[in-house]
This record gives structure tokens, sequence and C-alpha cells, in this order.
């Protein structure tokens, strides 16, 4: 091969290389996964919201350390101070981990650096009558101070506001069935 050959072989590569680039950038702008939502006048990443593009699901933050757990052959006890019993109705927007037959402990948090990412909370919604309980998918800040997003597990889209921290009461730590 003479080097003419082989400049032309390189260039053709470089080419091909950069305009794949290209192209993996454009038709990734319409990807579905990656258009906005407007959820209160913001814009959400709908792949941030799902966690990404895979089954990767957002976890809760760990409220009870193993040290607080005392497992007896007759009896479990939980050292959780302010702890909350919880039931649920059936609205199935967080099945399957929660549904009319599950019942949780929860507590109330102090202050809004104790609320996480993958945390389920109950809270009062300006849209809904009682409490919704759901998942928190994102947290931010604005010219209103700290809020929350949440989303049902079971639906498709986040909840229509966002949550301030006055309007969160309660945070699930356990669910038992």
């Amino acid at each position: 091969m003479n080097k003419k050959t082989a400049i032309f072989a390189v260039m053709l590569f470089a080419l091909g290389w950069v305009s794949s680039i290209i192209y993996a950038g454009i038709m990734s702008s319409f990807s579905p996964l990656n258009q906005p939502v407007s959820t209160q006048g913001s814009l959400v990443d709908l792949q941030k919201l799902q966690g990404s593009a895979s089954r990767d699901k957002f976890s809760p933050s760990n409220w009870i350390n193993n040290s607080q757990i005392y497992v007896f052959n007759d009896e479990v006890v939980l050292k959780i101070k302010n702890a909350k019993w919880a039931i649920f109705t059936d609205t199935k927007s967080m099945d399957p981990v929660i549904d009319s037959t599950s019942k949780a402990i929860q507590v109330i948090p102090e202050n809004e650096n104790d609320i996480h990412v993958g945390d389920i909370v109950a809270y009062q919604s300006k849209y809904e009558n009682g409490m919704v309980t759901h998942r928190i998918i994102d947290i931010g800040h604005d010219s209103k101070g700290w809020y929350a997003m949440l989303k049902g597990d079971n639906n498709s889209y986040p909840d229509p506001e966002k949550v301030r921290f006055e309007q969160i009461t309660r945070v699930v730590v356990a669910i038992i069935y």
C-alpha cells in the first residue's frame, strides 16, 4: 500500500467515525426518553425521572440502622423514634410495592436534609383530597426554595406539582405485608 492510499484510508475511517458520532447525537435528541416533560412550569428530563433507560430504579435511603433492629424467636423490635403506623387505600399508584393490604411504619422528617431521592413519602397534595404516598424522583431548589418531584411507581407520569417540605408529613421506613 502506498502512502497516498494509506492517508486516504485513515481519512475515510476518520470521516466515517465523526459522522457516526454526529448521527448518534442527532438521533438521541429525537429519543422519547430525552424529551422534556412540563411539570408545573419546569422542564424535567424524563430519562432522569425514570432513573435511566435500564430497569434500575431509585431506592429509599437508609432510615433504620442494624443496631435499631432486634429479632427474637417470639418478636421483632424496631427502635425508631417518632414512629407512626400507616395503612393505605387501593389507588394502585404504588403497585406492587404498596397496596391496600400493606401496612407501614413511617417517621416524621425533621427537615429537607432528611429527604432523599428514592424515599417514599406521604404528602398533602394541592390537587388531591387527602394524603398521597409516592416516591421522590427528583429534588431541587427554585425561587420558592426546596422542592421534590414525586411519582407513583405504577404511574406513567410524575405528580403534577412541586412538593414543598411543608407538605411532606411522613417518610415510609418499613413496609409490612
